[in-house]
């Protein structure tokens, strides 16, 4: 309970502290004007493009999930949704523990299956984002401030985009060579425990096997390929969300400026607030009125349209979902077992597979 009340605290200490910096300068009442004269249509239009997305994000679940089991589109589409509408009530991304814990309540999947699919998630969304940043920065718009200041901010971001870039190829193929490899690795990490424990090496053997399953689509060709497709549609289908709201408080910029404005905005949403709340305005606001010129106002505007749009409307369709899964909204935080509770999480998957 301790360590509850600590993160819930240190969560609300950054958001307040980023809102702060968001709000630096600001006129509220322009912002305010801003916001009230957003044209309806592209706010429309930008909400359908955020739900569309999250209909991809849940194919492309199933996709992932497949070496482990297969899974109806309708059980990921309300995890994902559930989920989602944690990660924006609770602090530290708890929802992305909550959606696969969630899930495992209406699919027969490992738990542990479920839980390293999430972090397979992560590693295609990583490859996609670096993927568009890179096209950016091969071909990128004009650049309505691109003084020294700006050309150094934005090539200190490129250097960062080629170092994760290489990261993340040096590091699938360490996955890829683990997987190939799998009963050796296993055997070598339970080994000691067996010495120590012999009853709990079978049960965290199968654990790790089944982990390993939710990360074992980068090892299959054709379910890569099928799997980083279904990304790349994904996440171009959101580069349109942000293009609908730019345009929703006259914002008048390319599609390709929306590649670097979600690359910040991912950045942002990388700090543990709920929902966000403070790294994706303040990062979104950045990337506006330092690379492109935007006002402040105007910026701040546009930065809490997108992130409202990105979360408003999944986290109410969320609540709404929880029902199918026999959860009220009150227990969501306790669905989520801590990560490293390994004994906790062996237990239920054991429970599960029985």
């Amino acid at each position: 309970m301790v360590t509850r009340t600590v993160r819930v605290g240190l969560s609300i200490i950054l958001a307040v502290a980023l809102l702060a910096v968001f709000l630096a300068n600001v006129d509220l009442a322009e912002v305010g004007r801003e916001l009230a004269r957003a044209h309806p249509g592209m706010i429309a239009a930008s909400v359908a493009a955020s739900l569309f997305s999250y209909w991809l994000r849940a194919l492309r679940w199933q996709f992932i999930l497949r070496p482990a089991a297969r899974v109806r589109h309708s059980s990921a589409l309300l995890a994902t949704a559930s989920g989602y509408a944690a990660m924006a009530l609770l602090p530290a991304r708890m929802g992305d523990v909550v959606r696969p814990l969630l899930l495992t309540r209406r699919e027969r999947v490992p738990v542990s299956a479920a839980l390293a699919s999430v972090v397979t998630e992560r590693i295609f969304d990583l490859w996609t984002v670096i993927l568009f940043f890179l096209l950016f920065l091969v071909r990128p718009p004009v650049l309505a401030a691109a003084d020294d200041g700006v050309r150094s901010n934005l090539q200190a971001l490129a250097h960062s985009g080629w170092f994760v870039g290489a990261g993340l190829v040096a590091g699938t193929a360490v996955l890829v060579a683990l997987l190939r490899f799998q009963e050796k690795f296993i055997d070598m990490l339970t080994a000691p425990i067996g010495r120590i424990r012999p009853s709990w090496r079978e049960p965290i053997s199968g654990f790790l096997r089944h982990f390993l399953d939710g990360l074992r689509v980068v090892s299959r060709p054709r379910d890569l390929a099928i799997t980083l497709s279904v990304s790349i549609a994904m996440w171009y289908v959101i580069f349109w969300q942000v293009q609908f709201s730019l345009w929703a408080v006259e914002i008048d910029l390319p599609l390709r400026a929306s590649y670097l404005l979600v690359t910040l905005a991912v950045i942002g949403l990388a700090v543990p607030t709920p929902g966000g709340v403070g790294g994706f305005h303040a990062a979104t606001k950045y990337g506006l009125t330092t690379f492109f010129g935007v006002a402040d106002a105007a910026a701040a505007g546009a930065a809490i349209l997108y992130h409202a749009v990105s979360f408003v409307p999944i986290t109410i369709l969320g609540l709404l979902c929880l029902p199918a899964f026999g959860v009220r909204l009150r227990e969501v935080d306790e669905i989520a077992v801590p990560p490293d509770d390994t004994s906790r999480t062996i237990a239920r998957e054991e429970g599960a597979e029985r």
